[in-house]
């Protein structure tokens, strides 16, 4: 009952309060907060208008995540890494070099070779930002990994077997098809997991993670299909990711109650 009475107590202020206050009380609260509570802020229609607003409220946007933390908070499997996995295990056997997109110090590396036996041919490299890099190797080394390496050159994606992207597009400024399509040797088989798509047009929000404010892009499901397509991808697979939403108040019609995740192959020639 104190629940029922609370909700409608929120929504009596909701009716009350003029639009523009609850916005620039929830904006303050928005650009304050400093723990990971899944914030969202606005629609926008680029990166650039987003880092623009941001930057008008006094706020560099950049990627924050404390990478230790996160690797220790991942040393196990989420319901959302399954089907990652049932794939990797059907392609590994064949491939050659995985570039890990966004893959943090090597928090799926670490996960994934805990329950599925990595072939001693497999070069694992993981494309990061230059301030991650450098703890990714250090903790590499003292793992006493060799298969596991890091780059900063997203150019590192080119002649690999495997793209393998968990929940890093949607802070990539090009698009996975045209980063893709850049290439002169695009890997046949692509792995994404973790991806907010939407039915309605794309769009750019603010995130904000804790750490960091960032921007991020929700593209359209049907757009984000026809694109790989153009660039000669096939999805063979595609799942829901349950554990991940996006809420931006304000824009109840853009609510995210799922992710999405793919497998996509490029056929030969």
């Amino acid at each position: 009952m104190a629940l029922n009475l609370a909700e409608i107590a929120k929504s009596a202020v909701r009716h009350v309060v003029p639009r523009p206050i609850l916005q620039a009380r929830y904006e303050r609260h928005f650009f304050r907060t400093t723990e990971w509570k899944n914030l969202h802020l606005g629609v926008f229609e680029s990166f650039e208008e987003a880092d623009a607003f941001a930057a008008c409220r006094g706020v560099q946007p950049h990627f924050g995540l404390d990478h230790v933390k996160w690797l220790g908070e991942h040393r196990g499997l989420s319901t959302h890494d399954y089907p990652m996995l049932f794939w990797l295990g059907r392609l590994v056997a064949d491939a050659v070099r995985l570039v890990d997109l966004g893959g943090s110090v090597g928090v799926a590396y670490y996960a994934y070779k805990a329950v599925l036996p990595l072939p001693p041919t497999l070069h694992w490299q993981i494309c990061e930002l230059p301030e991650v890099v450098p703890l990714g190797q250090r903790i590499a080394r003292e793992r006493g990994e060799t298969a596991l390496s890091f780059t900063t050159d997203q150019i590192a994606i080119d002649g690999a077997s495997i793209l393998f992207a968990a929940g890093a597009l949607q802070y990539v400024r090009s698009t996975l098809a045209e980063l893709l399509q850049t290439l002169p040797a695009p890997p046949r088989h692509v792995l994404v997991n973790r991806l907010p798509l939407t039915d309605r047009s794309s769009f750019v929000t603010l995130q904000n993670g804790g750490a960091g404010i960032q921007s991020y892009r929700i593209a359209n499901d049907a757009e984000f299909i026809e694109q790989l397509r153009r660039a000669g991808y096939r999805v063979v697979d595609r799942w829901r990711c349950l554990e991940n939403a996006t809420q931006i108040p304000f824009y109840p019609d853009l609510t995210l109650d799922h992710f999405s995740g793919f497998y996509l192959t490029r056929d030969s020639g």
